[in-house]
């Protein structure tokens, strides 16, 4: 594999924990919504009238996000596993702590520079000794 193509495997954990934080903020907004119907059809003055479809739709919407949400977080424990799993088989703890802070963590560059009391420079080294040793398991 090229370097770029371990980068972006490295990079599946990160990704997967985006798409897992975008389902978390789904669910609070259909929560939102639903707690909306809930109101609506309590007969409070002003609202308009009860549509009793409504909310069995907001629950079904809510329970299918909820069982996808699930499932991405069994894909992110996975994911992430198999990333550390290949980034620990590194002999260098410096490299397995660069790539470790990058892709596990998801941490900017300058902040494991911070972390680690070296200059950006050295990371990027690091990063690029430790992407070019991995072996990736898919």
């Amino acid at each position: 594999m090229t370097y770029q193509e371990k980068m972006k495997w490295l990079g599946r954990y990160q990704a997967a924990l985006s798409y897992q934080h975008m389902l978390e903020d789904e669910i609070e907004v259909l929560r939102s919504d639903a707690e909306r119907v809930t109101t609506c059809m309590s007969g409070m003055p002003g609202r308009g009238g009860p549509n009793v479809d409504r909310l069995p739709q907001a629950v079904e919407r809510i329970e299918k996000a909820q069982k996808k949400l699930a499932q991405q977080l069994d894909s992110c424990l996975e994911t992430r596993m198999e990333v550390m799993h290949s980034i620990m088989a590194l002999g260098d703890t410096a490299e397995q702590e660069v790539l470790r802070r990058r892709y596990v963590m998801g941490q900017s560059y300058t902040d494991i520079a911070n972390a680690m009391g070296v200059v950006q420079r050295r990371v990027y080294q690091l990063h690029k000794a430790g992407v070019e040793k991995v072996e990736l398991r898919s």
